[in-house]
């Protein structure tokens, strides 16, 4: 199910680009706050971190635009449990890659816009220590933010995000036949910053 979700994705967002008047492009830096998993008798938490990556959009009509997004944090997993981490431990570093496709909705007509949009795509979890497996979760996306254009083709772009990877058999944290696991939903909030560069139209 969640394979065919992103092939569709990636269909739509292939299909844009021959629709599209013009393409922007814009690198980002930003600040991902951490997450945590809560479960009975203790919690798995994904440590706050740094995040950059970029965000491909393909400009439909004057003011919706599909894009795609990738965005990588390098943070650290806590654990707590009331078994095998009496004390919050930390155990692996972890590198995430978020892949996102989906479309905004701008609003005004002057170089200042704000906009709204939604996402689904995928997110990769991959841990340094090797004792530790990784993990890819379908993801969901929200934001909103700001676009100012300084020229027709040089603009800045800040940016407020929420993504949700689901995780619908839970999470599981151990090794050596021991562990601790949690399910659900997990909410990263980021905020963001760019410079965009928009070529032809």
């Amino acid at each position: 199910m969640k394979n065919k979700i992103i092939s569709s994705l990636l269909l739509i967002f292939i299909i844009s680009f021959s629709y599209a008047q013009k393409f922007e492009i814009t690198p980002q830096y930003g600040y991902q706050i951490g997450a945590k998993y809560s479960y009975y008798g203790g919690y798995i938490k994904l440590t706050d971190s740094d995040q950059y990556g970029f965000t491909v959009g393909a400009v439909v009509s004057d003011d919706v635009v599909i894009e795609f997004m990738w965005a990588q944090q390098n943070a650290a997993v806590r654990v707590k449990d009331v078994i095998l981490y009496p004390h919050e431990t930390e155990i692996t570093d972890v590198t995430v890659n978020h892949y996102q496709i989906g479309a905004i909705h701008t609003f005004g007509y002057n170089d200042a816009k704000p906009y709204f949009g939604m996402s689904a795509g995928w997110s990769t979890f991959n841990p340094d220590e090797s004792i530790f497996s990784s993990n890819t979760k379908f993801t969901l996306g929200i934001s909103g933010g700001l676009k100012y254009f300084f020229t027709d083709h040089i603009g800045m772009r800040l940016q407020t995000q929420l993504l949700m990877p689901i995780d619908w058999g839970g999470a599981y944290i151990g090794s050596g036949g021991s562990g601790v696991s949690a399910g659900g939903s997990i909410l990263q909030l980021n905020f963001s910053g760019g410079l965009i560069f928009a070529l032809g139209g």
